[in-house]
């Protein structure tokens, strides 16, 4: 039997292009010519290297369903009326959480750049379950959502038994964990571009978080 009609395949175990034959399974030796029942070099019958193609087939198309699901909002993210906003989460000592409707792992790192620039490197966060970035791009992402969407949530971790000093109410960004939550700095003017239509506070891993849901300001008309 010669090998017309043969078709190419590699080997999963060895990784070498090698040759099966259609009508007798038969898979034919890493080398121009000669057969045998089985792999040389992995030993597998071409039945069994056809069920491994097909096995890794079905799981990457699985793996690539799974990373395509637009992913859920995290659980410790708020909820107003039930509804689901887009939210960004400011930890007083780490990277910036966040999470936006539409989005799946496939392809955030590329929606995330488009929004922010090349710049940008978002990275999965397991322990909390979300997103993160540095939260210097904070002001930046909270202007790109609210072009998107109607509403935003906002949260920051802070201490409600931190008093607001001189210092605190002399800085100028939004960056705080007393308990003026930011709203001194500058006399909040960060915050100048929103109506708060909202506000709460939750307990997550015993730190104490400040919510607010907000939305941009139309335009004063003249």
């Amino acid at each position: 039997m010669g090998q017309s009609g043969a078709q190419g395949t590699t080997c999963p175990i060895c990784g070498e292009r090698t040759l099966i034959s259609p009508n007798w399974k038969k898979m034919y030796i890493h080398t121009p010519s000669g057969q045998t029942e089985n792999c040389w070099a992995s030993g597998l019958t071409a039945s069994e290297i056809l069920r491994a193609r097909e096995a890794k087939q079905v799981r990457l198309a699985r793996e690539l369903s799974g990373s395509l699901t637009p992913m859920a909002m995290p659980v410790w993210f708020p909820r107003w009326d039930g509804e689901t906003y887009p939210t960004i989460a400011l930890f007083a000592r780490r990277r910036m959480a966040y999470w936006f409707p539409e989005t799946n792992k496939a392809f955030h790192e590329e929606k995330i750049q488009d929004l922010l620039g090349k710049q940008v490197r978002p990275r999965w966060e397991s322990e909390h379950a979300c997103w993160t970035m540095a939260d210097v791009h904070f002001i930046d992402l909270a202007d790109e959502l609210l072009r998107r969407y109607p509403n935003l949530s906002i949260g920051r971790e802070y201490n409600e038994h931190e008093k607001c000093y001189w210092q605190c109410q002399r800085a100028q960004g939004w960056r705080c964990t007393c308990s003026c939550q930011a709203r001194n700095h500058a006399g909040g003017s960060w915050m100048d571009p929103w109506n708060v239509l909202a506000e709460d506070n939750s307990i997550i891993d015993r730190v104490t978080w400040t919510w607010m849901a907000v939305e941009l300001k139309m335009p004063e008309a003249h």
